[in-house]
């Protein structure tokens, strides 16, 4: 029996029924990037090409609403079916403490793929800058952001932070950068809770005199990664945390030149804890680190 990712198809249903990949972020609580990924999936899966993009818009192929025609009832029957079964199954709850940018701008767009391959389990996501106290707080596993692997658990490298400037292609073409020097003058975003980078890679890229001229200021590096986007100045960005906008071509590096800091994401929780669903997170979570340590290269 071939069977499709389900995820994907119920991505491709609400998107369809959207006619906009941005609306149906909206309702999954992902980001557009996921959805067209997912999109991508189910079309290279089936061979056919589900949806027409011209100009930012989409809209169903003849194959495209062939199938929807198709999967829609099968999609109903399938909840129906599950929900009656969800009402006697118990269900596994995770709880999942982080700091708040790497939640919205990494582990929450994949974490449509973490559902898709154990719908049983359900993921409370919580944020926070303070770091976790696990004989203090309800929480299963943490992302802790920190200079060394803590000992005192089961500790795993994700990825290290990797500092680099980032602006919108326009504002990239405008500067026509060569060297680091070429960036001082230029209006400087930033967050902050991280007033430093930008005088780190500079003085790491030996611009020891330097001084900010304009500059913007965020609340969170979110903020100032969109700000950025919006055409606003260069940020100095953590690469993990901006490669669909490079990858989509909202944001460009002026100048590639990363600055590897001190300070690196880990997956943590504690040794006395090895539930069937902390295993499967731990090893999903493993993957996903991988893959990011892979693109920072």
């Amino acid at each position: 029996m071939l069977l499709p990712p389900l995820n994907a198809l119920r991505v491709f249903v609400v998107a369809a029924n959207h006619l906009s990949f941005k609306k149906a972020a909206e309702e999954l609580f992902v980001t557009p990037g996921a959805v067209s990924r997912q999109i991508g999936n189910l079309e290279y899966f089936v061979g056919q090409k589900l949806f027409a993009r011209q100009n930012g818009k989409v809209a169903l192929t003849e194959a495209g609403l062939a199938y929807l025609r198709e999967i829609s009832g099968a999609l109903e029957r399938i909840a129906v079916a599950t929900n009656a079964v969800s009402r006697r199954a118990p269900r596994h709850v995770l709880k999942v403490k982080l700091p708040p940018t790497c939640a919205s701008r990494w582990l929450v767009p994949r974490l449509a793929s973490f559902h898709a391959m154990y719908p049983e389990i359900a993921v409370q996501v919580m944020t926070s800058h303070e770091p976790v106290d696990f004989r203090l707080e309800d929480v299963d596993v943490a992302i802790r952001y920190g200079k060394e692997a803590d000992p005192a658990y089961n500790c795993e490298l994700m990825f290290a932070e990797v500092l680099i400037p980032v602006c919108s292609p326009g504002v990239a073409e405008l500067v026509a950068a060569r060297t680091p020097q070429d960036l001082v003058g230029q209006v400087l975003l930033h967050s902050i809770l991280r007033p430093n980078d930008w005088r780190m890679w500079f003085e790491a890229n030996g611009v020891s005199d330097f001084s900010i001229e304009r500059e913007i200021l965020f609340d969170n590096s979110s903020l100032t990664y969109e700000g950025a986007v919006a055409g606003l100045g260069l940020a100095i960005a953590q690469g993990a945390f901006v490669q669909e906008e490079l990858g989509r071509g909202r944001l460009s590096i002026p100048i590639n030149i990363p600055l590897r800091s001190e300070w690196a994401y880990y997956m943590v929780y504690p040794r006395d804890r090895s539930s069937t669903k902390i295993r499967a997170f731990h090893e999903w979570l493993s993957s996903e680190g991988q893959k990011t340590r892979r693109a920072l290269v």
